[in-house]
């Protein structure tokens, strides 16, 4: 079902055939999808029961009518008669139908019976369903434009642009705003997709369909959600070995939309950080809003697929002192490769007046001359990544340009690297570079745009592990779980229990009970910790004593079931040795994040959310990824950062890590959350000293 779900919405987007189904010259919606394409020529059946004609044609009163197949249908009636003319399209065999309509699930259970019978009617035939609820789709190349979301004047790539920027977005309004991104960058689109609700057709579909797309260099997602993660990263992985990059804008990202819990996984790894370290260990670049999405795509679609490699150094030219300042500032704002290039220093400063290698400020002097610029432009060629020339490209400079432009070209077509042309800000870049394009220059909308392209070839040149995640077994807890605040959760000497069995060290302790005698803590220390055991987060209760001497631990413990009993929570006390070290981490585990599972690694104590770096990898994990994980907590670079801090030993925070991945392999099935917060960090060892497991439900 899925190969023919996948090779109908590939007929669906690129279409030999288009029907109009609600065609109406009378409707907005109407007039945004059929106008375009009688104006480019394109055969498009319109469907209305109630009209002879329409724009000028004759017109069919249903899809059976037509008597030819239909690649691609677009209804514009309401969610009702759509559900019917996607049964009438599964039985002439249609490739797809876009239903613009709303009033389906998210109109609730009127509207979520109606989505059920659209399934039912679609699912049968492996017929392709775009929507519902959404403004359709471009495809540009073919001028086919099922697309009720406002007319475009897009450029055709290879005409008056490159191609193929590919966007699939879940929000109808921010395909027009990612279309109109594509403009300002004069970045040719080849096919754009407001996926809606996606009853039939998911993200998973979409970038496996334009993964094979020969038109289609890099594809763009606005992303609300992901509805079936392992399919969705399936594609994203077809998409990379086939040398399309995936960009994801996800949104709702914003800190304000978490809850945090102190010392709790569920809220550290919430759905933001979750979408980010799923992105980054899949090889989904991320971008942070659709200016982002599109500066990320630009080298992707204009350099061949053999320059999609990292740049660690970048050559910059300038024709100004202050440009030359402010290419320098944003380099070191986002840590981009502007080296000073001491291997060419002496030679450019014989011949070009200044202070500065890298940017050089070409000054008049140079600009006059046309044969040393070029000598110039391929000295530094010979010695960076890629070569950049902050220059004028808007719409209005084409007269001018040429005056850099010729000699910069006549360069590129001598050398292997990447030549770019850039203005200083962020204008928008004119149809008349399509040419120098042609002459190998490629050109960015501004110099923090350039940095993030440049980027972005980095991060997807960087490897990415395989991740093979299978289902834990689905086995019943172990042990009792106990009600609290945080919901059903395991109490502490049963947590202490499932560490030890996985191997992870874990400080001596004792519950007391009524016949405990002091000689009975002894093995402890003279001094030692006394806590409520069962409580998830007994330090905002007060409900921690540390360094209580042996004849005090009975005063203690009557104070803490004092505290209990105002707190209706479980009075059990717990006493612990006291274990000493130089610094604190968190180790955690999150079971079911809708995207899989993960674990977590960082600076631990009571404000772990704001004490340090919290980082993470998709489970399960090897050594490397657990040793790569701990190297981006506590690795030489991090920790000589933060004063006061000794190195950590690296291979017992690894064991740790793999100790919660063997946990997760027996008890993923009913685990939502574990917490090891403190683990208590020594020259050689790392110690729990609490934990928090929290089950499902």
């Amino acid at each position: 079902m899925v190969r023919d779900l996948r090779a109908n919405l590939a007929r669906t987007l690129s279409p030999a055939t288009v029907a109009v189904v609600g065609a109406n010259e009378q409707l907005g919606m109407s007039n945004n999808a059929v106008l375009p394409m009688l104006e480019a020529g394109r055969d498009v059946a319109l469907v209305n029961p109630k009209r002879d004609t329409l724009y000028g044609q004759a017109v069919f009163s249903d899809l059976t009518a037509i008597g030819r197949p239909v690649d691609a249908v677009l209804s514009l009636v309401n969610a009702e008669r759509s559900v019917e003319i996607i049964d009438e399209a599964a039985s002439l065999g249609c490739g797809g139908v876009v239903v613009a309509a709303a009033g389906f699930v998210e109109a609730g259970d009127v509207g979520a019976d109606l989505q059920r019978r659209l399934l039912t009617a679609a699912e049968h035939s492996g017929m392709a369903v775009v929507g519902p609820n959404c403004a359709g789709f471009k495809n540009v190349p073919l001028g086919v434009n099922l697309f009720t979301g406002g007319r475009m004047a897009l450029p055709v790539s290879g005409t008056d642009t490159v191609g193929g920027v590919s966007i699939v977005s879940q929000s109808g309004f921010l395909v027009r705003s990612a279309l109109a991104a594509a403009g300002e960058r004069a970045l040719g689109v080849s096919i754009a997709v407001s996926s809606g609700n996606e009853a039939i057709c998911d993200l998973a579909d979409y970038v496996a369909v334009l993964a094979a797309d020969p038109l289609t260099s890099v594809i763009c997602l606005v992303i609300e959600t992901v509805r079936h993660p392992e399919a969705f990263f399936d594609s994203v992985a077809a998409a990379r070995a086939a040398g399309r990059p995936v960009i994801a804008l996800k949104l709702g990202r914003s800190d304000r939309a978490r809850r945090i819990m102190q010392s709790h996984t569920g809220a550290i790894a919430d759905e933001s950080w979750v979408y980010r370290l799923a992105f980054r260990e899949h090889g989904v670049i991320e971008a942070v809003d659709i200016d982002d999405l599109l500066d990320l795509a630009q080298l992707f679609v204009q350099l061949p697929r053999r320059h999609h490699r990292p740049i660690r150094r970048i050559g910059m030219i300038t024709t100004s002192g202050g440009v030359a300042a402010l290419a320098t500032d944003l380099a070191d704002d986002l840590g981009a490769p502007l080296p000073p290039l001491p291997e060419i220093e002496s030679w450019v400063r014989e011949r070009v007046p200044g202070d500065t290698v890298n940017p050089l400020d070409l000054t008049g002097f140079v600009m006059s001359k046309a044969e040393l610029m070029e000598e110039v432009f391929e000295r530094y060629a010979g010695v960076v990544d890629a070569l950049a020339l902050g220059w004028w490209t808007g719409q209005q400079d084409e007269g001018w340009s040429t005056t850099l432009l010729t000699p910069f070209a006549d360069v590129a077509k001598r050398c292997d690297i990447p030549f770019i042309v850039t203005p200083v800000e962020a204008t928008g870049i004119g149809a008349w570079v399509t040419p120098w394009r042609a002459r190998n220059l490629v050109f960015v909308r501004g110099v923090q745009s350039l940095y993030r392209a440049v980027d972005a070839l980095d991060r997807f040149a960087t490897p990415i592990r395989t991740i093979n995640a299978p289902l834990p077994p689905s086995t019943p807890p172990p042990v009792p779980l106990i009600d609290s605040e945080v919901g059903p959760m395991v109490g502490f000497a049963d947590a202490m229990d499932l560490l030890r069995d996985v191997g992870v060290p874990t400080a001596a302790w004792r519950l007391l009970r009524a016949d405990t005698a002091i000689s009975d803590l002894a093995a402890l220390g003279q001094h030692v910790v006394v806590k409520l055991a069962d409580v998830a987060h007994r330090t905002e209760l007060d409900a921690v004593r540390v360094g209580i001497a042996l004849d005090e631990v009975f005063s203690v413990a009557a104070e803490l079931r004092a505290i209990a009993a105002a707190h209706a929570v479980s009075d059990a006390v717990v006493v612990q040795a006291m274990v000493s070290g130089h610094a604190e981490a968190f180790a955690g585990l999150k079971g079911h994040t809708g995207l899989g599972s993960v674990v977590l690694l960082g600076v631990g104590g009571v404000l772990v959310e704001v004490a340090g770096p919290v980082r993470g990898r998709m489970l399960p994990v090897d050594e490397g990824a657990a040793a790569a994980l701990v190297d981006e907590v506590a690795g030489p670079d991090v920790i000589g950062r933060l004063r006061g801090q000794r190195p950590w030993p690296t291979e017992a925070v690894i064991d740790v890590l793999l100790a919660l991945d063997r946990l997760w392999r027996h008890h993923g099935a009913w685990l939502d959350s574990i917490d090891i917060n403190p683990l208590i960090v020594t020259d050689d060892a790392v110690v729990a000293v609490d934990a928090l497991f929290t089950a499902r439900g």
